[in-house]
């Protein structure tokens, strides 16, 4: 996708327990070795899944 936002895979899961970082890294082969993502911290110490910063408590959030 030319601006890289766009949703390009959408799975309703699978029956039994599994994490949702566990049942990324079954399907990220899926999609090429250069596709990023966005994702939360469930998905820490992933390198192709960008994860936000949140504020420090009683700091305002910088531009970085």
């Amino acid at each position: 996708m030319p601006k890289g936002k766009d949703i390009v895979d959408i799975s309703a899961g699978e029956p039994g327990k599994k994490s949702d970082v566990q049942y990324f890294r079954e399907s990220e082969k899926k999609f090429d070795t250069q596709q990023k993502f966005s994702g939360n911290k469930a998905y820490s110490g992933e390198l192709r899944i960008k994860i936000p910063k949140k504020k420090a408590k009683k700091r305002e959030l910088t531009d970085s």
